[in-house]
């Protein structure tokens, strides 16, 4: 997926580590950030 978003292979890890910080980080209240709607907060989850 990093690659395919044309980020630098020297970038590429710590991109992927920010997201999924910011994946594991996510509740209701910041959700709306990503454009998302609780019900694909609760999809995220049970994964």
């Amino acid at each position: 997926m990093a690659q395919d978003a044309d980020i630098p292979e020297v970038d590429q890890e710590q991109v992927i580590a920010y997201i999924g910080r910011e994946f594991r980080g996510l509740h209701e209240g910041n959700v709306i950030r990503y454009k998302l709607r609780p019900a694909n907060l609760d999809l995220i989850k049970e994964k």
